[in-house]
């Protein structure tokens, strides 16, 4: 071999072990970043809420920035998201089948509905819950008290409504409903009320409520003509989201019940649970994007509403 080949040789030895000394640095120099993006960010770590934490814990967690769209509307669930009229209905309950009131019991409990009652027919209208109330306590009673063959489901319905007016007088707001719906107007956020309960019986539980209600233009009740079909369906809440002027997919909805939330979710709303504190929880996270443990807990931000 000849010197002139020999340099060629040695030119194209130095040059490919450049390259690879270049190869090698690249490699080095990169390999924190491509580690670092296998890693999940906090924010899609925290979505991933595990259904057996409180309530309270679970609250505090935020929803994945990719999980939801813009909000352009707010819909709320009225009995038991709004106002706290879930007690008052038990009550009601108890009067019309067993007589039951504050000045015949002891404690505040003797006047709750047993829970796997309670938590079958949240949300439902009166016609669908009255003949299964009714159906429970002929079964199984009420603390002694039995149940006969006297009263129809119409009557339960008809009697429950009459005297939950009359316990409705003074129903309370839930924990910071009063407060979400007047930051929310005051950033001209369109809201309406979805609810199970008849039109007359909202125009009574809305009388000491001005501050809420005179902000909600839209309220569908659930003997509105246009509905044939109360909660689970999603009839209701596609129904406020048409009178909001607003597609499903855009409207953040508030409920307490599983109905509720079933409905809103069939309907393509985004939903957050504000469930009763004695509902397990696990299945909410199933189709809620968040749930909360009151409407305080509320961070707007995480759907693109700063309060």
């Amino acid at each position: 071999m000849d010197r002139l080949s020999c340099g060629r040789l040695s030119v194209a030895f130095r040059l490919r072990w450049k390259i690879t000394l270049l190869a090698v640095f690249l490699c080095l120099t990169t390999a924190p970043i491509v580690a670092f993006s296998t890693i999940p960010s906090t924010t899609a770590i925290s979505s991933n809420i595990d259904a057996n934490l409180p309530i309270e814990e679970s609250s505090k967690m935020k929803v994945k920035d990719d999980d939801h769209v813009k909000i352009d509307a707010v819909i709320f669930d009225l009995d038991g998201t709004l106002l706290d009229t879930e007690r008052l209905s038990d009550e009601a309950m108890l009067y019309v089948l067993f007589g039951l009131s504050k000045e015949n019991t002891q404690h505040a409990d003797d006047l709750l509905l047993p829970w796997e009652l309670k938590s079958s027919i949240l949300g439902l209208r009166g016609s669908e819950w009255s003949p299964m109330v009714l159906e429970y306590f002929k079964e199984y009673g009420y603390r002694g008290k039995s149940c006969g063959d006297l009263i129809s489901p119409e009557q339960l319905w008809a009697r429950w409504e009459c005297r939950l007016n009359e316990l409705c007088s003074d129903v309370t707001a839930c924990a910071g409903a009063r407060e979400l719906v007047v930051s929310l107007a005051k950033r001209n956020i369109p809201m309406a009320i979805a609810t199970s309960s008849q039109r007359h019986a909202v125009e009574i539980k809305r009388k000491n409520h001005s501050e809420i209600f005179d902000r909600i233009k839209v309220i569908v009740t659930g003997d509105d003509d246009a509905l044939s079909r109360g909660k689970p369906s999603p009839d209701i809440y596609l129904l406020a989201a048409d009178r909001l002027g607003v597609r499903p997919e855009r409207c953040l909805v508030f409920e307490d019940a599983m109905n509720g939330v079933l409905s809103a979710s069939n309907a393509g709303c985004q939903v957050i649970a504000v469930p009763d504190l004695r509902m397990d929880t696990h299945d909410f996270h199933d189709r809620a994007k968040l749930v909360l443990s009151s409407l305080e807990d509320f961070v707007g931000e995480d759907f693109g509403i700063y309060l």
